[in-house]
């Protein structure tokens, strides 16, 4: 019974919060709003720490709040409901991002607050569903609501009003959506006729006595869901547009929708649907491979700044799939922790990337230059987190890039020669994406003296905290990296052994 209260604060708590503010409890206060959701998701974030490092994490689809998986009938009508082990370390996540959200949103968000912080709440509360749910209606409920609520924070809050790219991103997550629901419901009928109760749990078990056209069409459809979420070439429009034209506070969101976008894609097209996924990987592979390259060229050619940053963080999202389709235990952890890695990473680099173009009043590389004179604590952990984006070592990158390439070299599935080929091409995505950073950083922080014409500002005190708190736990990761790898090695392992029967 201990599962069900802790289920219910991961999942409804966020929306309960969301509901306080929405209808107005605190009237229109805005300073009580901030506060009152800046505390929720303080205490919600240690909760979620405490819960993850408290607890056990080794079972298989084991919640990481008891030692065995929970269904809880009883109280949901035979819906179960739990956290698995990367279910709950990217609950971990989310958490975080939405309390440094709130953070940012501070000195981001000046109009139309209730609105902001009820429906970041409520966005909160459909991924921890995602994460947890095991149920195909709820999973799909909370899928469409999730992406509702990224539309209306996404339209609302951007720097302008981008109505023709969010309603594109909008429907791309729709029509998947419709096609996953469409597939769930065959196999719902498929299990109800076999006389298994039509759980996400117990299909994954089933899944291999399911025909193979019924897994090719969930296969395709989890893949083009987490196409759109992660996303990948062909899907990458929309997206560039909304980073070009967001701010801090919704950094947040649209790398929670990437965490959401792997989890799927790890969970389902990996784990659970293994016979496509084979069938797949060298496709999948391929793409992004050139994910990777095509996406860090266009970056480095790329002069409008936060356009350019959109490509990067593109390029950056193929690393963890390609590393996936290794199909090994290295490998594995090495794509989980460069999801962790990364969403880290380009939150802080994002967040410096706005706070530059702020200080200059344009985006356009060309008119920035000389901003480590005028504001050196930014040029400090804007330097930092450069580097640990290139993989230096001590950083969160480096371990999960060379988990990643280890695990290219690692893998039983394809010869040699075809693996150097595809590490020397991975390698080269990654000399290109370190020859971005230092280009972007020498030219906004150095260079030629473009801020005497604007008046300059170090950073904030919140602002200074939040990115402090970024770097810390990217060095954290770098330095001690074991306080993840352990529950996520047992976790790879498991993925593994899988594949293996």
């Amino acid at each position: 019974m201990d599962n069900f209260p802790n289920i219910v604060i991961f999942t409804l708590m966020p929306l309960f919060a969301g509901v306080l503010i929405f209808f107005g409890l605190f009237k229109n206060n805005t300073i009580v709003i901030r506060r009152f959701a800046k505390y929720f998701s303080s205490l919600y974030f240690i909760y979620a720490a405490f819960e993850f490092f408290g607890r056990n994490t080794n079972s298989e689809f084991g919640s990481i709040f008891t030692n065995s998986f929970y269904i809880l009938s009883k109280y949901t009508g035979g819906i179960s409901s739990g956290f698995d082990t990367i279910g709950s370390i990217f609950a971990l996540l989310v958490s975080f991002l939405i309390l440094i959200c709130f953070i940012f949103a501070k000195s981001t968000i000046n109009l139309k607050q209730r609105l902001f912080y009820s429906f970041v709440l409520f966005f909160e509360s459909a991924i921890m569903t995602l994460l947890s749910s095991q149920d195909f209606c709820i999973f799909c409920a909370a899928a469409l609501f999730s992406s509702v609520c990224a539309y209306v924070l996404i339209f609302n809050f951007s720097s302008r009003k981008i109505e023709k790219e969010t309603k594109s991103y909008l429907l791309l997550n729709s029509f998947a959506l419709f096609f996953l629901c469409s597939a769930f419901a065959l196999v719902y009928a498929i299990l109800k006729l076999n006389g298994i109760e039509a759980n996400i749990l117990n299909f994954a078990y089933s899944s291999s006595e399911l025909s193979g056209t019924i897994q090719l069409i969930l296969f395709l459809a989890f893949l083009l869901l987490s196409a759109v979420k992660i996303p990948f070439f062909g899907f990458h429009k929309p997206m560039s547009e909304i980073i070009k034209n967001s701010n801090t506070a919704l950094a947040c969101i649209f790398l929670s929708e990437f965490i959401l976008g792997f989890f799927i894609f790890i969970k389902f097209n990996m784990y659970v649907l293994k016979d496509i996924f084979q069938i797949f990987t060298p496709i999948i592979a391929v793409l992004s491979i050139f994910n990777l390259c095509y996406f860090a060229i266009l970056a480095i050619g790329e002069k409008d700044l936060k356009k350019s940053f959109g490509y990067f963080c593109f390029s950056q999202s193929s690393i963890a799939i390609c590393a996936l389709c290794s199909m090994s235990i290295e490998g594995i952890c090495g794509a989980i922790f460069q999801c962790i890695s990364q969403s880290l990473i380009l939150l802080g680099l994002f967040a410096c990337y706005c706070f530059a173009s702020q200080i200059f009043k344009t985006t356009k590389l060309p008119f920035m230059g000389a901003l480590a004179t005028y504001a050196p604590k930014l040029a400090a952990l804007c330097f930092i987190l450069s580097l640990a984006a290139a993989g230096i070592p001590f950083t969160s990158g480096f371990v999960a890039k060379f988990l990643c390439i280890l695990g290219g070299f690692s893998t039983q599935i394809y010869s040699q020669n075809i693996i150097w080929i595809c590490n020397l091409f991975i390698l080269s995505g990654f000399t290109l994406s370190a020859f971005y950073l230092i280009k972007t950083f020498q030219n906004i922080f150095f260079g030629l003296d473009e801020c005497q014409s604007h008046k300059t500002t170090n950073l904030l005190r919140h602002r200074f905290f939040a990115l402090s708190a970024v770097t810390f736990c990217i060095i954290i990761l770098g330095i001690v990296p074991h306080i993840l790898t352990g529950a996520i090695t047992k976790y790879a392992d498991m993925v593994v052994s899988s594949f293996l029967m």
